[in-house]
């Protein structure tokens, strides 16, 4: 079309200006700036031409000139997004909130799906501590380009300084489905993992329950799961630790627990201590058991949940039970290298491969649990 454009009319600035754009969006940007300061040299004052040559000049490492062109572009009263939000993180970055916030303004109105225009509206919200027009913001930008992980990571930490650690959870399962493995992430899940169990007295007591399942004695187990519904009644968290008991032990309503779990899942997708706990269940040799769809389970919420040890242990347990030694053996170094409690039941189960994976100095040993409790 653009072609046509020119032969019908060879000054047509509109189809010279589109003409580079599809040659930078095809990767050639020198082609791109070529035909822009050509269009501009027999015409100085073409605004959107201008704001595409300073866009271009930004992709090729040349942020001073691209500035000057966008101001220029500007100033002849261009309407290109992706010029506004140069010029509004230039603002930004010189604290000028205000300027900064209109460029980004024009930018979402001229061009509403550009996700770089509602994260510059975000960063200045929140720098302004406008937590929720923040959030919303940033939310929009990860609606519209997901694979941009400074929207997801803005995302989560202005969550979680306004406190919606739900949301952040969520947020970060979300992004690691986008981006796998990315530590950042992994990092942030971890401290939101840590902050859960410092502050919530049911999280404690659920460590010393998984202790004892680890160990071996599935009843020790059940009597400290009752001890605790006793102290700490109704919450969905004893559905996941008697889904992982009944995994092992084979003790509860197996068919019960898997439909529960599957509810609850289909109620919050990005929650991964169910799914980790429904893909060991049906691993468990019985009329339910379903080795494909648990492994299956087991490789999203080791995903989703940044490469947690516990959904490691049932991932590692999964790739066993499958025949893939090879991928359990990796997994489980991986895995064995960790200070958590299931890093020391992994390297005891990789020497059954004869794997012998030292234990880092700060590690958790298995503990050694009583048969009985007073």
């Amino acid at each position: 079309m653009a072609r046509h454009l020119l032969e019908q009319d060879p000054s047509n600035s509109i189809a010279h200006t589109a003409y580079a754009r599809i040659s930078a969006a095809r990767g050639n940007v020198d082609d791109g700036v070529l035909r822009l300061e050509r269009l501009l040299a027999a015409n100085p004052r073409q605004p959107d031409a201008l704001a595409w040559l300073s866009v271009f000049w930004l992709k090729k490492g040349d942020p001073e000139r691209a500035l000057l062109l966008a101001r220029r572009a500007a100033s002849l009263g261009s309407g290109v997004a992706e010029a506004d939000v140069m010029l509004g993180n230039d603002c930004f970055t010189r604290g000028d909130l205000d300027e900064a916030v209109a460029y980004f303004d024009r930018a979402t109105k001229n061009a509403p799906r550009l996700a770089k225009g509602w994260l510059g509206r975000g960063k200045v919200f929140w720098k302004k501590a406008e937590l929720a027009d923040a959030e919303e913001a940033f939310a929009k930008a990860v609606e519209l380009d997901p694979r941009d992980l400074e929207g997801w990571l803005s995302l989560i930490d202005v969550e979680v300084e306004g406190g919606a650690d739900d949301a952040a959870d969520d947020n970060i399962a979300l992004a690691l489905k986008q981006h796998p493995s990315h530590q950042g992430l992994k990092d942030r899940k971890a401290t939101q993992a840590h902050k859960k169990i410092q502050h919530d007295p049911l999280e404690q007591g659920l460590v010393g329950v998984r202790a004892a399942l680890y160990v071996g004695d599935g009843n020790l187990a059940l009597a400290r799961l009752d001890a605790l519904a006793e102290k700490y009644p109704d919450d969905l968290r004893y559905l996941i630790i008697e889904g992982e008991i009944a995994a092992v032990t084979g003790q509860g309503d197996v068919a019960f627990l898997v439909h529960e779990l599957q509810r609850v899942l289909r109620e919050r997708p990005t929650w991964w201590e169910p799914r980790a706990a429904l893909g060991r269940l049906m691993l468990r040799s019985g009329p339910l058991q379903n080795l494909r769809t648990g492994v299956a389970h087991c490789e999203e919420a080791f995903r989703t949940s940044g490469e947690h040890a516990r959904a490691g242990l049932f991932l590692f347990e999964a790739y066993s039970m499958m025949g893939k030694r090879p991928f359990a053996i990796a997994l489980g170094k991986r895995i064995a290298g960790g200070d958590a409690i299931e890093a020391a039941l992994v390297r005891a189960l990789l020497k059954e491969f004869g794997v012998d994976v030292p234990a880092p100095v700060n590690a958790v040993p298995l503990p050694v649990v009583p048969t009985s409790e007073t």
